[in-house]
Formats: structure tokens, sequence, C-alpha cells
């Protein structure tokens, strides 16, 4: 049976950008776009959805996401909207209280950065916590807050050294306080058990409906070895909801090339992009890598790996046929990535490599024409733009203009894509357009403009969740845009993005989602 899509504003988002009123898929493909009118098919062939006039463009793909930590957190303690630690405390409080004897309390979301009552630290978290170990991760995951309990099973002890790309927090006589920044988070998550297969298809199965309604029809996950194994898992079964590209941490490089993988590995539902790297932590835990201490603190962040150390995987892993993911958030963090990738630019363009630098968030004036001249793509998240611009106006001082730079980047010729980095922020990519497009704190219409000159349209932001984010997967030829031969994935919303200014975002909604030539979403009237 043929589906037929008709009386729509199509905005294709090809090359002319033409506008269509109709498309024709057939097993999950479009195969014409045009006028409904001009289809000659017998009635009895076509199964006919009207469009009610509505703007119909390509679905969404969020570039950058941890979306099997975001499903399994369904089933954990999230700490997201509690504003001060008393607040804190007692949800824990009552999370612990149904919890089984014993069982390790997981789960995150804190933002310390907002308290005014004090920080996180063992002692207060011990109290409520009596017999079960906790290690809760904060907003931005690159710091744990753990109990004593956790501290111990972990082997952390007063007399531990910080490894290498981690630290351990201690108070000011030099007592752990129970926080772990970076590399260090491993150590704790190896200590926590692993998920089953069962639990894991459970959670991603409330998952994808979330994300259906926010016309979210594929993802980038940044997870590891087994998360690939169980969508993998359930590929087979018929049961992957969205389609993934899976960006594997540089930890499993030998597994893949031992199995014979590549970068642009797998189908159209689930395929392999590059290898995560590590170079930097966060603005938000002040261990992003920085050229100058953060302002009011003797740091510069936390160098996870050094240029020599990034330069010499990257040549291996380029030789082997995987593109970088490249994890770079301060300005020395992004600059060493931008060099280690231009020494061996000759190695990834012999192989038709296409790396990335994720979130790309402080980078210097004299780096900015590198993304373009090296082909690495900006792989950002504009929903940490208005989350930031408190903590970046605080802590990098004048160097705030430094920030999210998309209209520079944009500008230079750099290819721009969009993501979310869920759990962390919301995974809703209207709210990154409107943060894109506006550039104000919390996406509050009261706060000023955070450097105008680097605003961009919705438009260009558009094309980030789209066209550029199918390049990025290696898959431009398959989806991104809704032309004849690409995959039926397409949003319909009741305002059209060019030239969508922040009022019209801030009530925009998705109305419906067609996956595979399906209708997955619809919203009530």
């Amino acid at each position: 049976m043929y589906q037929l899509y008709f009386n729509g504003q199509i905005h294709t988002l090809d090359a002319d950008r033409s506008a269509v009123s109709a498309l024709l898929v057939y097993q999950g493909r479009i195969i014409y776009s045009g006028r409904a009118e001009d289809i000659n098919l017998p009635d009895s062939a076509i199964s006919r959805f009207d469009l009610r006039g509505q703007h119909i463009y390509p679905g969404f793909t969020d570039s950058h996401t941890h979306i099997a930590a975001m499903a399994i957190d369904k089933e954990r303690i999230r700490l997201d909207d509690c504003i001060s630690r008393q607040s804190a405390l007692e949800h824990i409080r009552k999370f612990v209280s149904s919890a089984e004897p014993g069982a390790w309390i997981l789960g995150g979301g804190w933002n310390a950065n907002q308290w005014q009552d004090g920080y996180p630290d063992c002692k207060v978290l011990d109290k409520i916590t009596s017999g079960h170990p906790a290690a809760l991760f904060n907003k931005d995951m690159h710091t744990m807050w753990l109990n004593s309990i956790a501290l111990e099973k972990c082997g952390f002890s007063e007399g531990s050294a910080d490894p290498a790309g981690g630290k351990l927090g201690r108070d000011h006589k030099g007592n752990l306080n129970g926080l772990v920044y970076e590399k260090v988070c491993e150590t704790v998550l190896a200590q926590t058990g692993e998920i089953s297969y069962d639990q894991f298809k459970r959670c991603m199965n409330r998952t994808w409906p979330d994300l259906y309604a926010l016309g979210i029809v594929g993802v980038h996950s940044c997870e590891d070895l087994q998360t690939w194994s169980f969508f993998q898992r359930l590929h087979r079964e018929n049961n992957l909801g969205l389609r993934i590209c899976m960006h594997p941490p540089m930890e499993n490089t030998e597994q893949f090339i031992a199995a014979g993988l590549r970068s642009g590995y797998g189908d159209e539902w689930l395929r392999l992009g590059g290898l995560k790297y590590f170079v930097d932590g966060s603005l938000g835990s002040q261990t992003a890598e920085m050229f100058a201490p953060f302002e009011g603190l003797d740091q510069t962040g936390v160098a996870v790996l050094n240029e020599a150390e990034l330069s010499e995987r990257l040549a291996y892993s380029f030789a082997n046929g995987f593109s970088a993911t490249i994890h770079a958030i301060g300005d020395k963090a992004n600059h060493k990535t931008l060099n280690a990738l231009e020494k061996n630019k000759s190695i990834s363009d012999s192989f038709g490599l296409r790396n990335r630098i994720e979130h790309a968030q402080i980078i210097n004036d004299t780096d900015i024409p590198r993304f373009h001249s090296l082909g690495v793509t900006a792989s950002m998240q504009p929903m940490h733009l208005a989350d930031d611009v408190k903590i970046a106006d605080k802590y990098l001082g004048k160097r705030n203009r430094l920030c999210y730079r998309f209209g520079d980047l944009l500008n230079s010729g750099a290819k721009m894509i969009f993501g979310s980095d869920m759990p962390i922020t919301t995974a809703d990519p209207i709210k990154g357009i409107q943060a894109a497009v506006g550039r104000r704190y919390n996406l509050d219409k009261n706060e000023a403009v955070w450097f105008a000159d680097q605003v961009i349209s919705a438009q260009s932001a558009l094309h980030a969740y789209t066209v550029n984010a199918a390049y990025s997967s290696y898959e431009e030829q398959v989806k991104g845009t809704l032309t004849p031969g690409k995959v039926a994935d397409f949003i319909a919303v009741a305002q059209p993005f060019e030239n969508a200014d922040e009022s019209v975002l801030s009530d925009l909604r998705v109305d419906l989602t067609v996956l595979n030539g399906t209708v997955v979403y619809q919203r009530d009237a």
C-alpha cells in the first residue's frame, strides 16, 4: 500500500529549497514529491493522509545524546528541579525510603551553581542514605556526588591520589568531600553494576513516544559498548524506535577494529559514527581546559587527554577507518584538538572521514576559521547556552564573548550540527532553535540577548538539526531532506521556520511526526 500525504506546505530543504504539496511514500521511502493530482495510481492502492495545510519539514535528528542514560533515569532519581541543597536532600530521602535494602542510589541532575544553602558533601548525604551506596551525577554529568559507602566501595581514601584525567574533591582540610570529577566517574560507574537487557528495553520503550512528541526521528548516541550491543539486539527484534548513530568511547577502539568495523558501518536504522574522545571537562564543573584560570579560581580545568596523546590516538583510529567525535569545551581544549586534527588531516582525508568537535563552547578568534579549513563539524547544543549564561559571565569574565559562537562559525563556512546532550538539558529541538535565535538566559524574554552578533536564523538552526546532521553521519543520500529516494521521516508544525522569531518559536509545537512513512505521533487538537 502506498501512503499519500497531501495538502501540505512541504519544505523539502533540498538545495533549491523547493516546496511541494504532496509526498508519496512506499515501504518507508519517499518515491514522489510534488502535486497529489499528478499521481496516477488507483485509489485502492493508496492510503491518504490530509496534512490540512500545515508546514512539513524533515524530522529532527538530535546529534548529541545520552539517550540510554535518559531512558534508564526514568527508574532512578532525578534532581533537575531542586533549586536548593535542602530540596535535593528531601528528594533523595524520599527515594531511599522505597529502595531495596543495600541497593545503589543512582541518578542525578543536581546543579549546585543554583544553590544558596550549601554545596554537596558526603556527610550530609550519609545522614539520609544509611546502608546504601549513593552516586549522583550533577547536571552536566562531569561530577558525581558520593556518600561514604560509595567512596569506600570504589577504593577511595584520604591517601588516594588524583588519577590521570580526573580529580577527587576535598574540603579545606584535605579530606574527601564526596565529589569526584571527570575520569573518576568511570571508576564509580564500574562499581554500580550493569543493567539488564530487559530493563534497557523496558526503559527505551517508555522513551520513544516522548521523543516522537518533540519531532525527533533520529539521535546520535554517545554511549558505551553495552549500549551498542543492546541497540543491535533491539534492531534484530524490530524494536528500535528511532534511527541511531552510535559514537562509542575511545576505550572500545580495539574491539571495533577487531570486529572489522569502521565509521559508517550499519544501515538506515543503526550505524557507527566516530569514536568518542574526551579532552577536558565542563564549564559548569569548572573543569573545562582553559589557557588562563577561571575568574576567582586558581585553576585552569582538567586535561583529560594531552595533545600528544590525542594526536597519537587519532592517527591510529583514522588509519583504521574511524572518524573522531571529540569532546572539547575550554579554549585550550578546542585549540589542541584542532592542532591534533590538523596534524592527522592527510590520514583522515585518505579515508574520507568526517570529524567533529562536541560542544565547541569556548573558542578563541584564531581557531574559528580552522573548523572550515580542516573540515571539522562543530557539534553544539544551543540549550547549554540558555543554561550557561550566568555561569559563563561569572567564571569567564570578559572571555564570555568566546562562548557559543554560532554566528562566527556559520559565517566562516563551518558546518554546525545541533543536539541536546539529553538528559542534561531538554531534548526539545524547537527550544534549541529558540535558544540559537534568541540567545537569552533560560529562554527568558526579559533577559538581554547575550552577544547579539552571534544570533543565527531559525532556518540555519533547522539545518543543523536536519541537513547537516545527515551529512555528519554519512547519510546525506538517505535523509535530511524530503526528496525522492530518502526515508519518509517528517514533522508538521503550524508556522514556518523560515524567518521565525522568538515569539513564534516559543509557542510552536510539533503536531505530527511521521517515521519511516508511519504516523508515530499526532498532537490532540
